[in-house]
């Protein structure tokens, strides 16, 4: 399948399924409501292959929300039929 169709369904469940549920957790703290958007998808070159997402989050967060987020990523992608090992990269982006 096309990585540009992979990131827009992956987008659409970032901003349809995991922001809305991590925002309602948020609702009685402090923090202000996350955003997460995905800015880029990679097949790296090294065998067996990584594949590579590229995600930012604001504000910028660490820790055990973004091990579950990653977790729920990775589930989401087994959909495509990708066997690979998924690499989530917060607040970075590819070299090429």
């Amino acid at each position: 399948m096309d990585l540009e169709k992979i990131k827009n369904y992956l987008q659409t469940y970032l901003d349809d399924v995991l922001t809305p549920t991590i925002n309602k957790e948020l609702v009685g703290e402090e923090d202000e409501p996350i955003t997460l958007t995905v800015h880029a998808l990679r097949k790296g070159s090294y065998q067996p292959p990584i594949f590579h997402i590229f995600i930012d989050i604001d504000p910028n967060w660490q820790g055990s929300l973004l091990k579950r987020l990653e977790k729920n990523i990775e589930d989401f992608i087994k959909i495509f039929s990708i066997k690979n090992k998924v690499k989530v990269h917060w607040n970075k982006r590819p070299l090429f």
